[in-house]
């Protein structure tokens, strides 16, 4: 029996008892979320606290009250180029301090973040420009040598291109002057320290803003692998940051290593925008390499850090890791993709040895959801489970039919709340195939995983529908690659009868896309090969690119006489095994 707000109930059915909630206090269940701008949030929470810090980097601290200073510099400079309410900028940028100014800035004014990869490759970022007509993008300078000579492709008007350099401290900004490349200024392009002049003596000019409205985009794969943009408001995000801070217990002034790019949401607004939102330090690190991971946490003590399997994993390889003080990780997470239980189990051995209090957490969630939708608490950490539900996030087991599946029994995992995204960017059937409306008259986003849940409300995922695995570019950032999407460039070589594209394990890049081919009449041969190598590198990133494409006559199918993908990974496992 589950007593939810005052009352009993138990249908059987998780989205209707919420079985979850006897996990949080009355307190929580009916706590009021924020609504107002992400901005308003962060401010009002750390307006008192102007020398508590909000941002380390390179073990220069920068306090709140720099924080608010350097925002606001930051929002005068968007106004003295024009930028208006509702105006879409694109940010291209590693973790940085300057990534935050820009995103809290704009939030300020009333425009909208465009999250991008720095280093999505030429077309894709062509792509992310033209697709929202930004006029206005912050572009890493690595990004600015990706596009620099495509730049009237664009609808660019004006870049501003940041280096890690601008914030670091004076010794090693430095350092890093000398081995840095200079950047042409011209009418279009100019310095980060160029842009903040010109917005000196403007005073910047903001209204009461409908935190309902798009804030932000970030930008996912979907379930079929094409590039869209998820539009998210502020109250959705400080919905996220909310939860979070409520389930986590947060105190003021914990810190949270940020080891992922902000173009991701995990990044961006749990590492990030959560801990300063909450009074917190967030700690940025633009190049996180999983094998300094004692160097840092020697250095920073973080509280809380989110990460994924492949980074944790790395840990283990770590030459005397034992011998590192962990005591106060208080909270280390992995999200992103599922991991390998003797994996997980391994490092949980491992974190306890070093003397850290709980063993990893995980959970369940989306782009589309903003981030997490589930989490495993420290006191409710079933193995082989992604958690519960946030406190004002309901979850649903789907059966085809949109009926609900009871305790126990397996369906498509849904989520409605504060959290489910507006929809995509100009996409407005990607939008209902993923966001339906249930019977119960609420919309429902559609997972693409299979799972079920128990009488205590935690969940269990059985199986994906999508086909996602996580990789590392030359660039050294984890990203995620759509087998589909590679598939479909690769289809387009007049050639090829089917294709089939599978991750390959890899210790240098945790996997890498491999492609299995059937040509319709032609034998393999090294052009048909190079054609469809020049395909891939022309329409994909560079990290979605095949590093290996196996011609074959046939593919295994399952029962059901589909292409048995599954199959092809275990042949590859196999082989490199």
């Amino acid at each position: 029996m589950t007593t939810i707000q005052g009352k009993s109930s138990n249908t059987g059915f998780p989205s209707v008892d919420k079985p979850w909630l006897k996990h949080y206090s009355e307190e929580v269940i009916k706590g009021k979320l924020p609504e107002c701008s992400i901005y308003e949030y962060m401010y009002e929470n750390n307006k008192n606290y102007p020398h508590d810090t909000a941002i380390s980097y390179f073990g220069k601290r920068i306090s709140y009250r720099r924080l608010f200073e350097s925002i606001d510099k930051t929002a005068s400079a968007l106004q003295a180029l024009g930028v208006k309410e509702g105006e879409i900028v694109t940010v291209a940028l590693p973790s940085i301090p300057e990534a935050l100014y820009i995103v809290y800035a704009l939030n300020k004014i009333g425009a909208v973040a465009n999250m991008i990869h720095p280093l999505a490759g030429e077309n894709e970022i062509i792509h992310y420009l033209n697709e929202v007509e930004s006029k206005v993008a912050f572009l890493f300078d690595g990004t600015y040598r990706i596009i620099k000579s495509s730049i009237g492709k664009t609808s660019l008007k004006k870049g501003i291109v940041v280096t890690v350099g601008d914030s670091l401290p004076t010794g090693l900004k430095l350092l890093y002057s000398l081995k840095a490349r200079s950047v042409i200024v011209d009418d279009s392009i100019s310095t980060w320290k160029r842009f903040l002049a010109k917005g000196k003596g403007i005073t910047v000019s903001t209204g009461k803003k409908d935190s309902s409205k798009m804030a932000i985009i970030s930008h996912t794969g979907g379930t079929t692998g094409e590039p869209k943009g998820v539009m998210l408001s502020d109250d959705s995000i400080n919905a996220m940051i909310w939860q979070i801070g409520k389930l986590l217990s947060v105190v003021r002034q914990e810190s949270q290593l940020a080891v992922l790019p902000p173009f991701v949401n995990y990044s961006l607004v749990n590492a990030m925008l959560e801990p300063i939102g909450l009074g917190n330090t967030s700690i940025l690190i633009p190049d996180y390499k999983p094998e300094l991971f004692a160097q840092y946490a020697k250095k920073y003590k973080p509280t809380y850090i989110s990460s994924i399997p492949a980074y944790w994993e790395a840990i283990l390889k770590i030459k005397n890791i034992e011998k590192t003080d962990l005591s106060f990780l208080r909270c280390p997470f992995y999200g992103g993709e599922a991991m390998n239980s003797v994996n997980e189990e391994a490092v949980n051995q491992l974190l306890h040895k070093c003397g850290a209090p709980n063993g990893l957490a995980k959970g369940l969630g989306a782009t589309e959801l903003v981030s997490a939708a589930t989490l495993t608490p420290y006191d409710f950490n079933t193995i082989g489970s992604v958690g519960i539900p946030l406190p004002k996030i309901n979850c649903k087991l789907a059966l085809p039919d949109m009926e609900e599946a009871s305790y126990g029994n397996t369906g498509e995992i849904c989520f409605s709340g504060p959290t489910v995204m507006m929809g995509y960017y100009n996409k407005e059937k990607d939008t209902s195939d993923i966001i339906k409306k249930h019977p119960d008259g609420q919309r429902w986003l559609h997972t693409g995983d299979l799972g079920y849940m128990n009488e205590n409300g935690v969940l269990f995922v059985t199986g994906r529908v999508k086909r996602i695995f996580m990789t590392k570019g030359r660039d050294k950032q984890i990203t995620k690659v759509f087998p589909d999407r590679v598939e479909k460039a690769i289809c387009s070589n007049s050639n090829v009868e089917l294709c089939c594209v599978v991750g390959v394990p890899d210790e240098e890049r945790i996997n890498y896309p491999k492609a299995f081919v059937v040509l319709k009449q032609k034998e393999p041969s090294d052009e048909i090969e190079k054609n469809i190598m020049d395909i891939c590198k022309e329409n994909l990133p560079e990290y979605m690119v095949p590093e290996e494409i196996e011609f074959r006559k046939d593919f295994p199918r399952t029962e059901r006489g589909k292409v048995d993908y599954r199959a092809l990974e275990r042949m590859t496992k196999d082989d490199k095994g």
